[in-house]
């Protein structure tokens, strides 16, 4: 197995939409800072002229809201996670040198996304005060970025893993900036998908009219054997006893 430990470094800009996309993911993680830091401030407040059977359902849709923004912070930290993975992925797959042609520029292309959706969910985490989940190390199996062949069969395997998760956490998501943020990067990661299919020879552009939503068993089942120790502990336990999921 290879062990990789890198700072990926910035990837240039794409030939189609590069600037637009990258200034809505920067706008997107602002709002949603604004917006999530209000959304906790609100719920903080008390009304000192409430009864006190009022001030009983107050503090009981407090712990409830409590509980959502930490699901949804747990949400997000996992979603970070993929993200990570799938940045160091394409950066290393760019750094191997091998890739020629169309293949090249959907890669420089796809490691820019990632990169974006990085930066995207840090903003949106620190903006609600909270802590994004550090980077881990990856492990990549042998031979992984020896070839250009090699590089898509294994960038097939992620992006519809990718898909699949944010489809399966979306309707356990209760911010909305953060299930906007969610359903913009699973539209982007289902184009991801067409055009790894599209380079691999034998693979439709589409292999499903409707993504299956992944739960998160199947999740971890994907990517755990990439993340050196397994991966991380979310610390949620409301989170991890969610249905669908869960667990990026």
């Amino acid at each position: 197995m290879q062990k990789h430990t890198v700072d990926v470094p910035g990837a240039e800009e794409f030939a189609s939409r590069p600037r637009s996309r990258r200034d809505f993911f920067k706008t997107l993680a602002a709002a949603g800072a604004g917006a999530a830091g209000g959304s906790l401030l609100l719920s903080g407040k008390a009304n000192a002229q409430s009864t006190s059977a009022s001030a009983s359902a107050s503090a009981s849709a407090s712990a409830s809201a409590s509980a959502s923004a930490s699901g949804d912070v747990d949400i997000a930290n996992f979603a970070l996670t993929l993200e990570y993975l799938e940045m160091e992925f394409y950066g290393l797959a760019l750094d191997a040198g091998v890739l020629r042609g169309d293949a090249l520029a959907v890669v420089e292309n796809l490691f820019d996304h990632e990169s974006q959706h990085v930066d995207a969910i840090i903003g949106l985490l620190e903006g609600a005060g909270a802590t994004p989940v550090a980077k881990p190390e990856f492990v990549f199996p042998e031979g992984s970025f020896d070839t250009q062949g090699a590089i898509l069969e294994l960038a097939a395997t992620f992006e519809p893993t990718g898909v699949g998760a944010y489809l399966g956490a979306a309707p356990l998501i209760s911010s909305p900036d953060i299930l906007a943020a969610a359903g913009s990067i699973a539209g982007v990661e289902g184009e991801h998908v067409v055009a790894i299919n599209n380079l691999v020879a034998g693979l439709p552009a589409a292999v499903e009219a409707f993504p299956a939503a992944l739960t998160m068993d199947e999740v971890l089942a994907a990517v755990s054997p990439f993340i050196m120790g397994g991966m991380m502990e979310t610390g949620g336990e409301g989170y991890r006893d969610r249905n669908s999921f869960g667990r990026v």
